[in-house]
């Protein structure tokens, strides 16, 4: 069932690293996943995390999209049910 009404969005931040090597960054990953693979050199970090730079961007562009369609569906749907109420009101 559609929304009416449409809730808050998260608030963006424009924030650029002031230098990243995506290589050095990707060679890195790399070699953690063959020393797991082979179960040598596995350390315990306390903060690691398996979010990767460029993540949240991934999708942003099809979740845009599916929002402003479901958009312009919630504004046809009112605009019909306005058109109907106004139909019945006028000539019945």
């Amino acid at each position: 069932m559609p929304r009416f009404f449409k809730t808050k969005e998260a608030h963006r931040f424009n924030y650029s690293p002031l230098y990243w090597d995506p290589e050095k960054e990707e060679r890195e990953h790399r070699i953690r996943s063959i020393e797991q693979e082979m179960g040598v050199g596995t350390k315990t970090r306390p903060h690691s995390s398996t979010i990767t730079r460029g993540a949240f961007r991934q999708n942003t562009s099809k979740t845009r999209i599916k929002a402003n369609r479901n958009s312009n569906r919630r504004i046809i749907l009112i605009l019909l049910i306005l058109l109907l109420i106004a139909y019945i009101f006028l000539y019945r």
